[in-house]
């Protein structure tokens, strides 16, 4: 059912399961974003505040356990598979690029700069050096985290570092994903993969369950980009409809 005929082949539910927690997270989040910006929703504060930090974490986390083990499994083939990983790169930045230009044309303000899709791409290159460390990538992990405690203050009038995490000041974007400190998480999500899954296998045996609602999620984990890439117009489209139109959404056709 749903595909789940992939986990016989030597894919892992458990890392599926894991993207598809962060994803489904994540579309709450977005829609909770999406209250906030176009409808002014202002409730539980605290929560909403936790709750999107959490999701990009476990989503971030996730993307690089995974790179680990495709990565792993790409030097058994070849042993500079980087092509694959530079084509990648592309992919994932130029719908980043398209994220931009959409939300630059769309919104009032809070263009999208350097979101999860401009990080995650630029990512799968920087973590090819970093593959040879393993585990201790642990360390460098905790030290780009910190690390964007030291330039946090740092404010320049141009766009130029915002991958960085350096900012103007009163810099406003709807998605923002900088090197300092999200590679620090990616890297900590590739020190786990080294330790659990060695050379790209498991350290340990987990039969996959057959239940619906694990089936559900890991689809939904095999699926994170179409979903990532079409729950934002939807979630909007919807909204629009039910409100008859939407503040901070400047359509050029309306």
């Amino acid at each position: 059912m749903l595909g789940s005929e992939i986990y016989l082949k030597g894919r892992f539910w458990e890392v599926d399961f894991a993207r598809g927690i962060g994803i489904t997270m994540m579309v709450v989040s977005n829609f909770v974003t999406d209250l906030q910006y176009f409808l002014g929703y202002g409730e539980h504060p605290f929560f909403w505040h936790v709750f999107p930090y959490t999701t990009a974490s476990i989503f971030v986390f996730i993307s690089g356990l995974s790179f680990w083990i495709s990565y792993s499994r790409s030097v058994k083939k070849n042993s500079r598979p980087y092509k694959k990983y530079f084509l990648r790169f592309g992919k994932l930045f130029g719908l980043g690029l398209l994220i931009t230009l959409t939300t630059y044309v769309l919104l009032r303000d809070g263009t999208i700069y350097f979101g999860v899709l401009h990080f995650l791409g630029v990512a799968s290159i920087l973590a090819i050096p970093f593959y040879r460390f393993g585990v201790r990538n642990g360390i460098f992990g905790v030290l780009f985290i910190l690390g964007a405690s030291l330039i946090s203050g740092i404010h320049v009038n141009s766009l130029i570092l915002l991958p960085f995490g350096i900012t103007p000041q009163n810099f406003f974007t709807l998605d923002y994903f900088p090197i300092f400190p999200w590679f620090g998480v990616y890297l900590l999500g590739l020190a786990l993969g080294a330790f659990v899954y060695p050379r790209g296998e498991r350290r340990f045996e987990i039969n996959f369950p057959k239940i619906i609602p694990i089936e559900f999620i890991c689809f939904a984990g095999r699926n994170t980009l179409k979903i990532y890439i079409f729950h934002q117009p939807i979630l909007v489209g919807l909204l629009f409809l039910i409100y008859e139109g939407l503040p901070n959404l400047a359509l050029p056709f309306l």
